[in-house]
């Protein structure tokens, strides 16, 4: 990985600590995340770009930790995606609703060279997987929240929010 460049796109806890990892292994790191200030990013030894288009058409690999929501769903489409270098990376532990899947697909038979690795599997996955062999990793769901603390706290979560409902009427995670 030394000498290839990491470009988190946002940059939060979790995009934080992909910078530092990437670093450890002599990766060039930069971020985009218009809601912190490039100072912020630039004070961990971490490049900050000015947009979007600048952290794809720089990066060999991508590494996304953007809240699937009304503006970022399918946000990561064809002409975002094919401005990344020959042989690029996009490592999605955001949300599997951030990318187009359509574009995905446009993209895989336009450019033999992309790799496409997620934490959940598109809705399309059978498809890729049948027509482009080796280009993709998928894991059959969120297996990075599965671990004892992450359990423990969506426990105590749950159950903090039925106390609140019953202390407050407090319905803001209400379901249904």
């Amino acid at each position: 990985m030394k000498g290839k460049t990491l470009g988190i796109h946002a940059y939060g806890h979790v995009g934080r600590l992909v910078a530092g990892i990437a670093k450890g292994f002599g990766m060039k790191v930069l971020a985009f995340d218009p809601f912190i200030p490039a100072e912020v990013i630039q004070k961990d030894g971490v490049e900050a770009v000015n947009s979007v288009e600048e952290l794809y058409s720089s990066s060999q690999y991508i590494s996304l930790h953007i809240p699937s929501n009304e503006k970022t769903r399918n946000s990561i489409n064809f002409d975002l995606l094919k401005m990344m270098p020959q042989g690029a990376t996009v490592i999605n532990t955001a949300r599997k609703e951030v990318i187009n899947e359509d574009s995905l697909l446009k993209l895989y038979s336009e450019r033999p060279d992309f790799v496409y690795i997620s934490d959940i599997a598109p809705g399309n996955a059978e498809q890729i997987a049948a027509e482009y062999p080796g280009r993709s990793f998928f894991t059959p769901k969120k297996m990075g929240a599965q671990t004892a603390e992450a359990n423990i706290n969506a426990g105590i979560s749950a159950a903090q929010q039925i106390v609140n409902f019953f202390e407050k009427g407090d319905t803001s995670f209400q379901v249904n």
